[in-house]
């Protein structure tokens, strides 16, 4: 090989080194730049939100969220409590959204993104909408691009992106809705009484704390047997009983209740539910009150025995006084009260079930007697 062919390749070569030298320094700026924030100010602005609306075809409002210092409630159901973690997980990955790669800017692509204008009766992403903010957030929200994030475009702009956030933006208002009704222990039950449509009114109860079984206070026919497993779900009836819907109460003013249920605890509260069922859903509502004297008649002393006589007197400093802002029981009661009462809640069936059982359904045939060897 001459002198010259050497020279030409090692050029070459020198060419190519520096070449890829340069791409991968290019890459790696571009790696390293940091993406831009999608709202650069909506983090600072976040406790000035007053209202969260989220748009779909025909740009028709089918979610508004208000919020009145820290709670939020849904205006789609009469200004019922919203779940305020829900809301604020919506604003802060809004607020922490960063463009991670520009998409389309043909909106004859958009569609394929879901990022279209939502004046459109066929389009089928979002329109998210913040109010209080003094810097606009007018986002359509398109598919989601699985853990990468979401599809987005910013109103009224042509560029659309994938951003680093997953938006939740529920279109359904019962999504938004505070979940929880009434959450009590399953060891507290002490009574239910039933009374439903075509049946005589029962009372199932245990009478010590200590039982294991509730008891009804009706004759088991013969030929059946008494489910232990049925009259015992009256203990978790009322554990994280949840809506799936909620209605005014005055909805249903006109229809008579199907069911009527009151459980007593050994704490004293006193819960009465009536029961709908209509179009083949499940309704109730309920009040809470407080029974002194059924506290009373299970009170358990949980005072610490006293000491012996010659025992040495705590010191000032390590008696701790009863705070005075304990609330009492009657107090909760009132309180849980004043949050259920106007509202009528739609319930999944097995806790309607669960709440309002017919005798029959405690029952079941009666094993027959064992043969004789």
């Amino acid at each position: 090989m001459t002198s010259r062919k050497v020279f030409i390749l090692a050029a070459v070569a020198i060419a190519v080194l520096t070449a890829a030298l340069l791409l991968s320094r290019k890459e790696s700026s571009q790696v390293s730049k940091p993406s831009a924030a999608l709202y650069p100010s909506l983090k600072s602005e976040l406790n000035s939100v007053t209202a969260i609306r989220i748009f779909k075809a025909s740009d028709a409002r089918s979610v508004e969220l208000t919020r009145k210092d820290a709670d939020w409630s849904v205006s789609e159901r009469a200004g019922y409590p919203a779940d305020a973690g829900k809301a604020r997980r919506l604003l802060l990955a809004l607020a922490d959204a960063r463009t991670v790669e520009e998409k389309t800017s043909n909106p004859a692509s958009y569609p394929a993104l879901s990022v279209e204008d939502v004046s459109s009766a066929s389009a089928t992403g979002s329109r998210i909408e913040l109010a209080g903010v003094a810097t606009p957030v007018n986002l359509i929200v398109g598919k989601s691009a699985g853990a990468k994030g979401s599809y987005v475009r910013r109103a009224g702009e042509p560029v659309s992106w994938l951003i680093d956030q997953s938006i939740e933006a529920s279109s359904a208002p019962n999504e938004w809705l505070r979940t929880s009704i009434l959450d009590v222990g399953a060891d507290r039950v002490q009574a239910a009484t039933v009374a439903t449509e075509g049946a005589k009114p029962y009372t199932a109860q245990k009478a010590a704390r200590a039982d294991a079984d509730f008891k009804p206070d009706f004759v088991v026919p013969k030929g059946k047997e008494l489910d232990k497993f049925a009259i015992n779900g009256f203990a978790n009836a009322l554990t994280a009983l949840t809506l799936s819907d909620v209605h005014a109460a005055k909805d249903f003013e006109a229809d008579k209740p199907a069911a009527h249920t009151t459980f007593r605890t050994f704490d004293g509260l006193v819960v009465d539910l009536d029961g709908w069922t209509k179009d083949g859903k499940h309704y109730l509502s309920a009040t809470t009150g407080y029974d002194e004297a059924q506290a009373a008649r299970f009170h358990v002393d949980t005072k610490a025995p006293e000491k012996a006589a010659d025992a040495k007197p705590e010191s000032p400093a390590a008696a701790k006084p009863a705070p005075a802002d304990i609330e009492k029981p009657d107090d909760k009661a009132k309180a849980m009260d004043a949050q259920l009462k106007g509202w009528v809640y739609e319930v999944p069936d097995y806790k309607y079930e669960a709440i309002f059982k017919p005798a029959a359904s405690l029952t079941k045939d009666a094993a027959p007697p064992a043969k004789k060897q």
